[in-house]
């Protein structure tokens, strides 16, 4: 069950939110906000991107607002993939950006638990597109892969 008051106040610089690993510190300024939220959590719209010591690789996506919701994700690079999107003029401006070296693209990978024949997989029809500069992040779907997107393996 989702503790609903799952970030704390602790000053203007810091706040205190719950995770799936306990209470964690963190910097205001670090956070990131999804002004539209994710796909099928439109509701929680800031996050805290962290990563294991050690696993750099694998980064997950925590809600400050929620601590049950943690999405793992991946660089493409890190799938071997070259994985490029073009933004709309209307995205560019949402997610504030000056410069294309702002921006990084990651994707939400999944175990399978339930299918472990199929093993991990990434979502690349629905790419996270984060502003590290701005903070600011949006999640595109997408509904074919062409056009706009290439992805090829390395």
């Amino acid at each position: 069950m989702a503790i609903s008051n799952a970030a704390h106040e602790l000053d203007e610089e810091y706040m205190e939110i719950n995770t799936r690993y306990g209470r964690q510190v963190v910097e205001r300024s670090s956070l990131l906000d999804f002004p539209e939220g994710l796909i099928g959590f439109e509701h929680l719209q800031q996050y805290k991107l962290f990563h294991e010591e050690g696993k750099s690789t694998v980064y997950y996506l925590q809600s400050t607002e929620d601590p049950d919701v943690r999405l793992p994700l991946v660089t493409p690079a890190s799938c071997k993939v070259d994985f490029r999107i073009e933004l709309s003029d209307e995205e560019e401006s949402r997610l504030q950006i000056e410069s294309a070296d702002d921006v990084v693209v990651v994707v939400t990978v999944s175990d399978n638990q339930d299918e472990p024949e199929i093993g991990i997989t990434a979502n690349f029809m629905a790419p996270i597109i984060i502003n590290v500069e701005s903070r600011i992040g949006i999640q595109k779907p997408l509904n074919q892969v062409n056009g706009g997107v290439v992805i090829q393996a390395q």
